[in-house]
């Protein structure tokens, strides 16, 4: 690889939620790659995630949904303050209160 360095993962960003971002998606996806998990990067991101979401997007509570096999995700969620709200399908969903989350990080410079 050359001295090449990789990103350990990434957040999207959905700012309206569609009857299927309701259900299934949510306000934001993250995911990390396979050779940088179970080291703190997706919790990181998810963290990092919220005060933008409330600060710069005015998006507030904050959606995020895992697949129900996903322990590891469920994890993060909830270690970010996520409030499990109920299960559609195969997902759960969970609500994040991201003014609170905000309010544990500094806002960005504008």
């Amino acid at each position: 690889m050359g001295g090449r360095r990789h990103l350990p993962g990434r957040c999207t960003f959905r700012h309206h939620l569609t009857p299927s971002l309701l259900n299934w998606g949510g306000h934001l996806g993250y995911g990390v790659r396979p050779g940088a998990r179970r080291r703190g990067h997706a919790t990181a991101i998810l963290r990092a995630a919220l005060p933008i979401a409330h600060h710069d997007l005015g998006i507030d509570p904050v959606l995020v949904t895992c697949d129900d096999t996903n322990t590891g995700s469920r994890k993060v969620i909830e270690a970010c303050g996520g409030i499990f709200e109920d299960q559609r399908d195969e997902k759960l969903r969970y609500w994040i209160p991201a003014a609170t989350a905000a309010g544990q990080q500094r806002p960005r410079p504008a």
